[in-house]
């Protein structure tokens, strides 16, 4: 949450309707001049008075206000988006009429300008609003300042001044949904694979010793020899083989002049991966590695965690497609990192030709990398095949 106080300075506009105003009393005003005629002058002074009164009020009206944002660590494309704004009146009288206008844009478009209305706030008072909607393109965005305005009492001049200052939201790659299908091709490409690592736990697996009964735990695990040598209950502790590792990779290329087609390739390809990633993370008890052809290229990965969910989700939300073939580079950078991994997949924008010499024959000599480019799934986004294995929500 973000807390800032009115600090820059209140400007003072007119409002359009304002120049009618004083256009029908400088006639009036100006005919009580010429003519002499006393009735007109106090016409004219009547007219007078909302526009003195107004410069005086809207002014006092925004003076003592605080106003704090909470934004959302982050958000999946095409997921509500809520902002909760929060206005705090530190004078004893009250302030009426007052409209935040917040600003949320995207690197190289134009920006959104949500509005939220308090209608009124009681001198020491708290009020709370919120406004919502939905940001289709994952990326990097930038919401703020935030403008707060009044028109009261009469709404012939705007008081405005700018409060708090810019925020970052990252929006995250679209989810999507992996069929059946992806699921028994992952697990076919793990059969006879040799299990690295093991965990312990209370479920079923192979017997691993023996530990103090605990509230919840199952009475068929309770070891009754060992219970009664020791006076107290001790139940079964087994292990829980460890899930497969996972290296994804991901070919973010398109062509120098993209098509709708092509652009389309690179968020589905995008979506897939985040979507993978999402998955393990979620069944954890396994190691991710995620890296790319946008900058950085650096292999990000460890242990599932939402510490690590929420790197690749960023690492993925801020990736941009590129012209320039780098398949070959990410490649040389990480394959040596992650040789070791059960199983490696390739997201890509584009069919790939493991015996193109040209491309990758410099990995190809290594016996090590070879080894590795055998290993190694391919999913092409541009192919329709995909959609067997992975449903776009």
């Amino acid at each position: 949450m973000s807390l800032a106080s009115i600090a820059k300075p209140l400007r003072t506009t007119v409002c359009r309707e304002t120049w009618y105003y004083l256009a029908v009393f400088v006639a009036i005003a100006g005919a009580a001049m010429f003519r002499d005629i006393n009735l007109l002058l106090v016409l004219a002074g009547m007219i007078a008075g909302p526009l003195w009164l107004s410069w005086r009020m809207v002014g006092a009206n925004l003076r003592g206000l605080q106003l704090s944002r909470r934004v959302p660590q982050g958000v999946s494309a095409g997921d509500l988006l809520v902002v909760n704004l929060e206005l705090t009146n530190t004078r004893r009288r009250g302030s009426w009429a007052v409209a935040a206008e917040d600003q949320v844009r995207r690197v190289g478009r134009d920006p959104l300008r949500p509005c939220v209305y308090f209608a009124y706030t009681a001198g020491g008072q708290r009020i709370q609003q919120a406004y919502r909607g939905r940001l289709v393109e994952r990326g990097l965005y930038e919401i703020g300042p935030l403008r707060l305005s009044t028109r009261f009492p009469f709404g012939l001049l705007r008081r405005t001044t700018l409060v708090g200052r810019r925020e970052s939201l990252v929006v995250f790659p679209r989810l999507g949904r992996l069929t059946q299908a992806w699921l028994a091709r992952h697990h076919e490409a793990f059969e006879g694979a040799q299990q690295r690592q093991q965990r312990f736990s209370r479920v079923e697996g192979q017997f691993y010793g023996v530990r103090y009964w605990r509230n919840g735990d199952s009475r068929r695990s309770i070891h009754w020899r060992s219970s009664a040598r020791q006076g107290q209950l001790v139940v079964r502790q087994y292990e829980q083989p460890r899930n497969r590792d996972m290296a994804v990779l991901v070919d973010l290329w398109r062509p120098g002049e993209p098509t709708r087609d092509d652009r389309d390739h690179v968020e589905l390809a995008v979506s897939f991966a985040a979507t993978v990633v999402a998955e393990l993370c979620r069944k954890g008890n396994a190691t991710i590695w995620l890296a790319t052809t946008a900058a950085p290229r650096e292999a990000i990965g460890g242990s599932t965690s939402p510490v690590l969910l929420g790197d690749c989700m960023r690492r993925l939300a801020t990736a941009e497609a590129g012209e320039k073939d780098r398949l070959a580079e990410m490649l040389e950078d990480v394959l040596d990192r992650i040789n070791q991994v059960n199983e490696i997949v390739l997201v890509t924008t584009r069919p790939v030709d493991w015996d193109d010499s040209r491309r990758f024959g410099h990995l190809t000599q290594d016996p090590a990398r070879a080894a590795a480019l055998r290993r190694i799934r391919v999913v092409n986004a541009s192919d329709a095949t995909l959609g067997r294995y992975f449903q776009v929500e």
